[in-house]
């Protein structure tokens, strides 16, 4: 009875071993330590995209991919040309699982849930850290919803992957977003911006300060330090005389600190005054025409919240 019971226990250990499992690539520990990037080109969709970092994809494709193929509709991942041909054969998906909580002309947002949706946003992710060096988040997707921006360009009913960012269902450390990427073959058309938009929105109908998790990537800086600069700047226009950093943070939604080197790298910071314990800038309109002057500041806006669904 003790044999027939102890090789039970194994099989069902075994068993349970085998249903947690979720890659062959074992998760990088040290930090310090950047892979070698291991994939040279993306075929996604009509467009060939040269890898920029290192992503786990399994170690069955090998220890370097020439070409890595990934279905536009449903981002599952092949190592072989044919495999996607046949793959395309029985997709049935024509765009992001998850509901459109933004739509205006060929652009459209989804929410998708990472707990309802893993495997797709499992895909999502290891596809994104072929363009971010610092990100770590690739399986455990479920405490995260995805807000991913897709592009109607070759028939009404296919609606293709072009960016991305992830938010934290709970931030403790309120922040706002966690990753972001728009795909190198759609940059440049104010995608990003248009996400980081939509973060802060999503921020003022909760009624909270947001904040991007840190450190940001190159390109995700230089997105939020322009947001900054055209969201403050356009708050500090309406404003006459002093007025607060808390004052802004309120009208903004963006979190106190980021004001405050948004502020200094503007040169705006030069004139303060304590107020009842309370820090007032003083700015005139000769320092915000100078400001949008030598800083090329646009304060036009990417996204039109009026199409934005609740």
């Amino acid at each position: 009875m003790k044999s027939t019971n102890s090789k039970a226990i194994n099989k069902t250990e075994e068993e349970h071993k085998k249903a947690i499992r979720r890659a062959t690539t074992p998760p990088i520990t040290d930090p310090s330590i950047v892979p070698d990037r291991n994939v040279d080109k993306l075929i996604y969709g009509s467009y060939e995209i040269g890898a920029w970092y290192f992503s786990p994809y399994p170690y069955e494709f090998g220890s370097f991919i020439d070409k890595l193929y990934v279905c536009e509709f449903c981002l599952r991942y092949m190592n072989k040309e044919s495999q996607l041909a046949y793959h395309k054969t029985l997709c049935k998906a024509r765009k992001p699982p998850g509901r459109i909580i933004y739509a205006k002309g060929k652009i459209k947002v989804f929410e998708v849930d990472g707990h309802q949706d893993k495997l797709y946003c499992q895909n999502l992710c290891l596809m994104a850290k072929l363009f971010l060096d610092n990100k770590t988040l690739y399986y455990d997707t479920d405490g995260f919803k995805f807000y991913v921006l897709t592009e109607n360009t070759k028939y009404k009913t296919v609606d293709e992957m072009v960016g991305y960012f992830s938010k934290e269902k709970i931030s403790y450390d309120s922040y706002n977003l966690a990753c972001i990427m728009t795909l190198p073959s759609h940059q440049r058309k104010g995608y990003g911006r248009l996400l980081i938009e939509l973060s802060y929105e999503l921020s003022k109908h909760e009624g909270k300060i947001g904040s991007p998790e840190k450190p940001l990537s190159p390109l995700g800086s230089l997105g939020y330090q322009s947001y900054w600069a055209s969201a403050i700047m356009t708050t500090l226009l309406h404003f006459r005389g002093d007025v607060s950093i808390l004052e802004i943070s309120k009208e903004t939604c963006i979190h106190e600190q980021d004001i405050i080197l948004t502020l200094s790298r503007l040169n705006l910071l030069c004139y303060r005054k304590l107020n009842r314990q309370q820090q007032n800038i003083c700015i005139s309109d000769k320092m915000l025409q100078d400001a949008l002057s030598q800083f090329n500041i646009n304060l036009g806006r990417k996204l039109d919240p009026a199409n934005i669904r609740w």
